[in-house]
């Protein structure tokens, strides 16, 4: 009886044995081969392409006429970096699943959860896509700017097609998709409000404090660059501590509101003090804010 078995395989045996060993190593090594070559040509085609993205930009960033800012600069290298990967991977992809013999255009024109799922996915990356690039034709932000997006604030480090990266203010490295970027406070724009605030005690003197600022307004605001508006000068407000202060606004562009601030902030400090007004000794504050 056992010898009868051994004369006779199995039916797991025969299917086995049906199989075309040799054309299937042989298929399979021309598609590894392949794919081998295919991922080399794109490897290839990702040096070189960033090559030219890199030459381009250095070139007109050289330019003596060049009309656009650094960071705007940066913003749009990175997006074309970025886009220009994207359509590397999508292709790369593609060909691989090509060559696999997976039916690409069978199973993109089929119906079924398949083809929903995809679609669902194409959407969020459609409103990914769609959304940052509105706030890049918009130009809402660029990278270098500080900004707040929702509950994070700090610098923006990337602008991608897909997502926008913040560095905080701990140094954190912040993942945004742009699809819930709803509402953006840029406070790195061209304008901005050098804010200062000088507390007064409540037996000081107010309108001739104001007309002190006013005079160190008139004698060194046409000779201060960065000021691009006349100050404006609130008068007396209520700090919410039980202190009031003289505030005043002084529209600056972003590179000079932090000189401006402490300059005037300064001068207005030692005219003050030399008009023989004595202000509170710890309640001078200066802030910054967008304009």
């Amino acid at each position: 009886m056992i010898a009868q078995e051994a004369d006779n395989p199995s039916i797991f045996t025969k299917y086995i044995e049906s199989f075309k060993w040799e054309e299937i190593l042989h298929n399979i090594t021309n598609i590894v081969i392949d794919l081998v070559l295919i991922s080399i040509f794109f490897l290839i085609l990702r040096s070189v392409g960033k090559a030219i993205i890199n030459h381009l930009f250095s070139n007109y960033a050289n330019k003596q006429n060049s009309n656009i800012s650094s960071n705007r600069m940066k913003t749009l290298h990175s997006l074309s970096m970025n886009a220009y990967m994207y359509m590397l991977v999508f292709f790369w992809i593609y060909s691989s699943l090509t060559i696999i013999g997976v039916p690409i255009g069978t199973l993109l024109a089929g119906a079924g959860l398949f083809s929903v799922a995809i679609g669902l996915g194409a959407q969020g990356l459609a409103s990914d896509v769609i959304n940052g690039f509105f706030i890049l034709f918009e130009k809402q932000i660029n990278i270098g700017d500080y900004v707040t997006i929702g509950d994070v604030t700090g610098t923006v480090s990337e602008l991608g097609l897909r997502t926008t990266k913040i560095r905080s203010n701990n140094d954190a490295l912040n993942f945004i998709p742009n699809r819930n970027i709803t509402s953006i406070c840029n406070m790195s724009k061209e304008r901005m409000k050098a804010e200062i605030n000088i507390r007064v005690n409540p037996d000081t003197p107010i309108t001739k404090v104001m007309n002190i600022i006013k005079d160190v307004n008139d004698q060194y605001v046409p000779k201060t660059e960065g000021i691009i508006d006349d100050p404006q000068l609130l008068g007396t407000v209520d700090m919410g501590d039980g202190t009031i202060a003289v505030k005043e606004f002084i529209p600056t562009t972003d590179e000079a509101r932090f000189d401006v601030q402490f300059e005037f902030l300064q001068l207005y400090l030692e005219a003050i003090k030399a008009a023989g007004i004595k202000l509170p000794n710890n309640k001078v504050i200066s802030d910054i804010s967008k304009g």
